[in-house]
């Protein structure tokens, strides 16, 4: 079974599922009710462009919407919203869905909302927003058998959440169950503060590089970062935790005879000799480290394999840019919950799956240890939060402009709280 999008679909067949539909399914609202074929393809044509954001009506939100395929076979229909406003929040939520009258109870809706949960995750939604009726009992069962519980009810509905983080797996299970979900392949290319953390982070990697200087990255991801130094010429380490990362990063490494590629976690690099490395690179493990053992372990284990007098980047977030950038959609309270206690201290538990820093608090991990610090510097600025708005742009022809001045700003301290990703970087002395 797979999602397709309706955009991607063979049209004929979509239309005839979608005529299979009332206008009103028990709650699923068939919005193309009525349409003849020719009506249909104008709406696709819409949705394309909803998807992306553009042309959205008054009051709309940008939406995919996904058919469930099963065999070649088109059994229902899927419709993800990708944020929500006032009226969203407090009714229809994140997703809606329907299976056509002759698919159901074979388990159909069931596995398609599991795998359009995994789409919401990797548009960073963790938390989604669902309903349905309350005599629809069979779509409250789907919806519990994927982890949903009633918030709130009212005289016709029930209010679910679904998160999507399960409490009881290991760290190294969340993060890898999160990274299969999520296409991290294309994270630094899709989007414009994606591009700017790669290009602001190339940059200072660039600073430190001898000519013939030995990398280390530590959750290399699917080697973004490791196979453009290593096509550069320089020889790269590269340790990525989650399988199918590692799996993909050999994959488009292959003929690089320079990098080598493997599966490992950032608190034990015991397979790496100490001070072997001009250059460690710890681009990611940061982001999941919630214990103060392990937050160490990963200081530690970098510093030990980097030669004296080599220079070490670990990226870190921001938990005030981690507020900006997803609780402003009526969810506040939440993620105040989520990441500060009653008095106001930043929060680190592996359920948060991202954890953020105080920038000073992240510096002060490293008063004890054996390294100097050189700078500490934002690489992707207050763009995240902000490119969620409609009218967002950054043409390509201002791109590099752009990239430039905020280099020429990317130190400064009164910045450095709202900027998403950060690069705290020392020297080993």
């Amino acid at each position: 079974m797979e999602l397709v999008r309706v955009q991607d679909s063979d049209y004929q067949k979509a239309y005839d599922l979608f005529m299979t539909f009332k206008q009103d399914e028990n709650g699923f609202i068939n919005c193309v009710y009525g349409y003849d074929y020719n009506q249909f393809l104008q709406w696709i044509e819409k949705k394309r462009n909803w998807s992306e954001g553009k042309d959205l009506p008054e009051g709309f939100v940008p939406d995919t919407t996904f058919l469930l395929s099963d065999d070649d076979k088109y059994v229902g229909v899927f419709n993800l919203r990708h944020c929500l406003n006032d009226f969203l929040r407090e009714g229809p939520g994140h997703i809606g869905y329907g299976i056509s009258s002759k698919f159901r109870g074979k388990g159909y809706a069931t596995e398609g909302l599991k795998l359009t949960l995994a789409k919401a995750r990797e548009m960073s939604i963790h938390e989604a927003y669902l309903s349905c009726n309350k005599d629809n009992t069979a779509s409250l069962r789907v919806q519990l058998k994927n982890g949903a519980y009633i918030h709130h009810e009212n005289d016709t509905k029930y209010f679910t959440r679904i998160n999507s983080i399960d409490e009881n797996g290991s760290r190294q299970e969340i993060v890898s169950d999160f990274y299969t979900d999520y296409n991290e392949e294309t994270r630094l290319e899709r989007s414009r503060h994606g591009q700017l953390e790669y290009a602001i982070t190339m940059e200072y990697v660039h600073r430190y590089l001898g000519t013939d200087a030995k990398i280390l990255e530590v959750g290399a991801g699917t080697g973004r970062y490791s196979i453009a130094l290593a096509k550069e010429g320089y020889d790269v380490t590269s340790v990525e935790l989650v399988e199918k990362n590692i799996g993909i990063l050999k994959e488009k490494s292959a003929g690089l005879s320079n990098l080598r590629a493997l599966q490992g976690d950032a608190t034990d690099l015991s397979c790496l000799k100490d001070d072997s490395y001009d250059v460690t690179l710890v681009f990611g493990p940061m982001y999941h480290l919630y214990e103060d053992v392990d937050v160490n372990k990963a200081i530690d284990e970098a510093i030990r394999v980097t030669r004296p007098g080599g220079t070490i980047l670990f990226a870190f977030i921001s938990v005030f840019a981690i507020m900006y950038s997803n609780y402003f959609q009526g969810n506040w309270k939440f993620g105040e919950e989520e990441n500060f206690s009653s008095d106001y201290k930043v929060k680190h538990f592996k359920e948060q799956l991202f954890t953020g820093y105080d920038v000073v608090d992240f510096e002060k991990l490293f008063e004890t240890k054996a390294v100097e610090w050189i700078t500490t510097a934002g690489v992707d600025g207050l763009l995240e939060p902000i490119e969620h708005r409609l009218d967002f742009s950054i043409p390509e022809e201002d791109f590099e402009g752009f990239k430039n001045w905020y280099l020429a700003f990317s130190e400064k301290r009164e910045l450095l709280g709202h900027t998403n990703h950060l690069l705290y970087i020392c020297r080993k002395k």
